[in-house]
Formats: C-alpha cells, structure tokens, sequence
C-alpha cells in the first residue's frame, strides 16, 4: 500500500508553484531507490533541493517516487527520490508545506500562522518576472 504521504506530495507542489512559491525538497539519502548528486549530500545524509519548474526538469510524481532531471556543476542528472525519504516539501519564502516527525511515522502539515499566509493570493507573480509560465 502507498503511504499517505504520496497523496499529498504532488498537491502540496502544486499549491506552491500555483502561489508562486519556491518549493524546496529536504530528502533523506539514505533510502534504498535514492539517486541522487552524491557531492550534494550533507554529513547527516540529506540533501536539500529547490525543485521550482526553473530549476528542474521533467517532474513526475506517483504514489513511490517523485522524479525530475536537474543540473549539477553542468550536468544535467535524472534523480529518483521514494517518497519515504522525502522528510520536508515547503514554500522557501514562507515555511508552508510538509514536515515528517523527527522520530516515528506521519506528517505534519504547516499552513502558516495568519489569514493571509494560509490563504495567500493566488497567481502573484515573483517580483522581476512575467508571471507566465511553460507548460
């Protein structure tokens, strides 16, 4: 059985790139099915990876594994990340998202602390850019 956590991985991606956030991935590398930049990885084993659609490529999220190409120091590197090693997906400039507990199973969920970080407006482009996006 997929875990809970697979269902809400991709939806809580899509909230952040919908708001205009910078979705960041804490993953912990020492999973069986990792791949990823082995340079990258700090001492305790994880890795901390801004998957913005600017940043990465080909994102594709199912019930095991969340993929995506991205460049490192100029090679361009296909990483598979089970989504039992995903222990954080949250908006860079405001903290929301997805946080697994420090010791045992389950997630946590942080919607912020206000009307207006939980609800932020929806579509607002980041400063410096169109707004428009490829699809």
């Amino acid at each position: 059985m997929a875990m809970l956590r697979a269902y809400l991985i991709e939806p809580v991606y899509d909230w952040i790139i919908d708001h205009n956030l910078t979705p960041y991935l804490l993953v912990d590398s020492e999973y069986d099915g990792v791949i990823l930049p082995e340079n990258y990885i700090d001492d305790d084993g994880k890795i901390l990876l801004n998957i913005s659609p600017e940043a990465i490529e080909r994102f594709d999220c199912d019930y095991y594994y969340i993929r995506f190409d991205a460049t490192f120091d100029g090679e361009i590197m296909s990483l598979q990340i089970p989504v039992e090693a995903v222990l954080e997906l949250y908006a860079g400039e405001t903290s929301q998202g997805l946080y697994a507990r420090e010791f045992g199973y389950g997630i946590d969920i942080y919607e912020g602390e206000t009307e207006n970080d939980v609800n932020p407006p929806k579509g607002k482009p980041k400063q410096g850019g169109s707004g428009l996006r490829l699809v």
